[in-house]
């Protein structure tokens, strides 16, 4: 697996061949990791080929955030740092007492073995990396605070962007599916903080976006997305105001056009716990 270089000193993976977009930033000794996949098999492919096309080593692996999809390829990165924000640590010490146990996890990939035997047979051999430099509100890295990751919530509670500021650029992770209806359903997703850091990243005004879903966008396509995931959490607000069921909203179209693509795979669980947050 090899990430495409988008301008010097950024790569990016937005293929979703290997879980969630992933990607990297080049400083002057050394390369940032931002996400690791979720395949680590394909992630240290990623590794090695980006270590050998740009003649560093990754010292540094960011994790935007504590789903599977961006953060179960982080053993193939080894020896490297891991920097997330404290409340992505503590979801992932929850979920290590539970859905991440080993048993848990053999017994759902099982079942969709068949589908999916690349990642079936990666989660045979998975190692779960957790982080081990954590920050509550920013952290800088590089030598002239080249990266800053800032920890803004809203998809999850320790949802963090990655802001490279010589390149002006910004990977969001999961605060942006690009083209698709989001995944909203972690216990942790609060949709009014979720748009608040839509707004935070359009503030900040750099134009390249790289986001946790989808092709690269930019201010344009930000601004879009945001727009539709407030018609979106204001469906819901209604819905629950007047006692409107999910499926009566679902099905009187109270969907965002931007949103529609792949409502079918997150619609539901992002609706329910979006209504039940907002009862």
């Amino acid at each position: 697996m090899a990430l495409s270089k988008l301008m010097e000193g950024i790569y990016a993976d937005v293929s979703g061949t290997n879980g969630g977009n992933h990607g990297a930033i080049v400083l002057e000794n050394e390369i940032v990791m931002i996400d690791s996949g979720m395949i680590h098999h394909k992630s240290l492919e990623t590794k090695n080929n980006l270590e050998e096309k740009v003649g560093l080593s990754i010292e540094n692996l960011i994790l935007t955030h504590s789903h599977s999809d961006h953060v179960f390829g982080a053993q193939a990165f080894e020896p490297v740092n891991i920097i997330a924000s404290v409340p992505m640590q503590e979801r992932c010490d929850k979920n290590l007492e539970a859905e991440w146990k080993r048993e848990s996890l053999l017994k759902r990939y099982f079942e969709v073995k068949e589908e999916r035997p690349e990642l079936w047979n990666a989660v045979k051999t998975l190692s779960i990396r957790v982080p081990t430099i954590t920050f509550r509100d920013k952290i800088s890295l590089g030598k002239d605070s080249e990266i800053t990751v800032k920890l803004l919530g809203g998809h999850t509670s320790g949802s963090s962007i990655v802001i490279s500021h010589k390149q002006k650029a910004i990977f969001v992770g999961d605060l942006i599916f690009n083209g698709l209806f989001p995944y909203g359903g972690d216990p942790t997703c609060n949709p009014d903080d979720w748009i608040e850091a839509l707004e935070e990243v359009r503030d900040i005004g750099y134009e390249t976006i790289i986001p946790g879903h989808g092709p690269i966008c930019g201010i344009n396509e930000l601004e879009e997305y945001t727009h539709a995931l407030k018609e979106l959490r204001d469906a819901v607000r209604n819905a629950v105001l007047f006692g409107t069921l999910k499926e009566q909203m679902m099905d009187e179209g109270q969907i965002p056009k931007p949103l529609q693509s792949g409502i079918e795979r997150f619609g539901d669980v992002t609706l329910d716990h979006w209504f039940g947050f907002y009862q």
